[in-house]
């Protein structure tokens, strides 16, 4: 009767809800959330705080807090170009992993400092995303990705089904395969010129290093040495994998 008196829409009377309390609630958690993980995006915040994905991302959107991204970067080995196509074929297209420890990836690459030249060589588990060792040497050959698969061995106590690699030189050498056998794994190679079939590996060392930065603001190598190893102790134990929901360590404990 007073809303025709005074002509006022009805639906300006009812109770609406507003969203502004919780959505500077959200906002203030995402903020603080980026000082230790700024290259996290919606899906890692929402993993995080077990939240609604779209909810969570309506909030990056209004207040722009999208993580830090990286570019994709071609990385070609012309000392690997001529080399002939090895026999050895992608068993892990073929095997559906179902636990950890049955497949391993296995994979170094460059890190450059100030003209110093790093090889970081790493077993990552293809099932919990997990590394399970790495080695950090100033020289590569047979002997850095030789080194990293025994130390894996070593701690772990176990042996993959499949261990699976690229087909670099030093993953040729016949003492590489001698190692395998021993251990009683069997070798696994991407095709040549096929990155993503060792995806893990490769993303694991684009998120690496383009979230360590810029290397030149360490003083020395030994600075370097160590935010590697804090990075690694950081992607395991800290870090949300999109994939798993989770760090690679609870999901391997969760999975054990």
């Amino acid at each position: 009767m007073e809303c025709e008196i005074y002509k006022i829409p009805r639906s300006s009377l009812y109770y609406k809800r507003s969203k502004r309390i919780t959505d500077t609630l959200l906002k203030t958690k995402i903020e603080f959330n980026r000082i230790f993980h700024p290259y996290y995006g919606y899906r890692r915040h929402s993993y995080q705080f077990e939240m609604n994905k779209k909810k969570v991302h309506r909030i990056v959107q209004i207040y722009s807090l999208y993580g830090l991204a990286r570019m994709k970067r071609k990385f070609m080995k012309p000392w690997d170009r001529n080399l002939a196509h090895m026999w050895v074929k992608n068993f892990k297209k073929e095997f559906e992993v179902q636990c950890i420890h049955q497949v391993w990836n296995s994979d170094f690459t460059h890190i450059y400092y100030k003209g110093i030249e790093l090889f970081l060589a790493t077993i990552l588990d293809e099932y919990s995303k997990q590394v399970v060792w790495y080695q950090i040497w100033f020289h590569h050959g047979k002997e850095l990705v030789l080194s990293a698969v025994k130390q894996a061995v070593m701690k772990t106590k176990q042996t993959p089904i499949y261990i699976h690699s690229d087909q670099g030189s030093e993953y040729r050498s016949y003492e590489y395969f001698d190692a395998l056998e021993k251990y009683n794994i069997s070798a696994s190679m991407s095709r040549k010129s096929s990155p993503w079939e060792n995806g893990s590996q490769e993303s694991f060392y684009g998120k690496l290093k383009f979230e360590l930065w810029n290397l030149n603001r360490f003083w020395n190598i030994a600075e370097v040495i160590e935010a590697i190893h804090l990075y690694i102790y950081y992607y395991n134990n800290n870090r949300i994998h999109t994939s798993l929901k989770m760090t690679p360590v609870d999901f391997a404990k969760l999975h054990s």
